[in-house]
């Protein structure tokens, strides 16, 4: 027993990074699929931790925790900037009269334009290379935190507030022109309601301005994502 739990220490960090990392933690992937991606990865790891554990009097219980802790904070940086494209695209979708379109809301997203740039960022993570960056943070994690040793080091568990603020600040900045879109429509259409009562603004401008927001989304898309990823790639990577 006293030989493989290194192994299983090393698994048991793997197998939290990969609960929460960007695409191998969304729920379109099987639970299968993960745990055998752990599984993988955990012989790496444990060469990464250098194949030995110093003797130490706590149980293993309590080591098990924290590995598994320390999986999880490696990892929530990048979960939590991923999810700045979901509050992006919500918020494009319900300012710029995209939410109602036809279609059905899936875990990824409440609304078609949500669901399509889902998968469209999911699959330029991965073109990108997001597996190679998972390895290097489980390699580089073994450095700020040695398998077998209690504490978590220097780890500031105040930092998450600040991750959060920073993932907001950016689901902003990358849905602003549809924001300020939305509301130079808004104030055109009361302008031009005061001035004539009697035309049916909502049913002309209604068509107009999904017609904008959709030419508006084809051409911004790339660029939103292409920040998106930059951002996630930024926040996850490796010390």
């Amino acid at each position: 027993m006293a030989q493989l739990m290194p192994l299983l220490l090393a698994y048991l960090r793997v197998q939290a990074a990969v609960l929460v990392f960007p695409v191998f933690s969304e729920r379109l992937v099987p639970p299968r699929m993960r745990a055998a991606v752990a599984v993988v990865l955990a012989p790496s790891a444990f060469a990464w931790s250098g194949g030995t554990m110093q003797q130490v009097s706590e149980s293993f219980a309590l080591l098990a925790l924290r590995e598994m802790l320390v999986g999880l904070m490696i990892a929530i940086p990048a979960r939590i900037t991923a999810m700045a494209l979901h509050v992006a695209t919500s918020a494009i979708g319900a300012t710029a009269s995209l939410s109602q379109l036809i279609g059905t809301g899936t875990e990824a997203a409440p609304h078609p334009i949500g669901n399509l740039m889902h998968m469209a960022g999911l699959a330029l993570l991965m073109a990108l290379g997001l597996p190679l960056l998972l390895l290097d943070l489980i390699a580089s994690s073994y450095a700020l935190f040695p398998a077998g040793k209690l504490g978590l080091g220097d780890a500031d568990p105040e930092a998450l507030t600040g991750m959060v603020a920073q993932s907001f600040v950016l689901a902003m900045a990358l849905s602003a022109p549809f924001i300020l879109g939305g509301l130079l429509y808004q104030l055109l259409t009361g302008v031009v309601s005061r001035v004539m009562p009697t035309l049916p603004v909502v049913f002309i401008g209604a068509p107009a301005i999904i017609l904008l927001a959709l030419v508006g989304l084809s051409v911004l898309s790339p660029a939103i994502l292409a920040g998106w990823a930059n951002a996630v790639f930024g926040t996850a990577a490796p010390p």
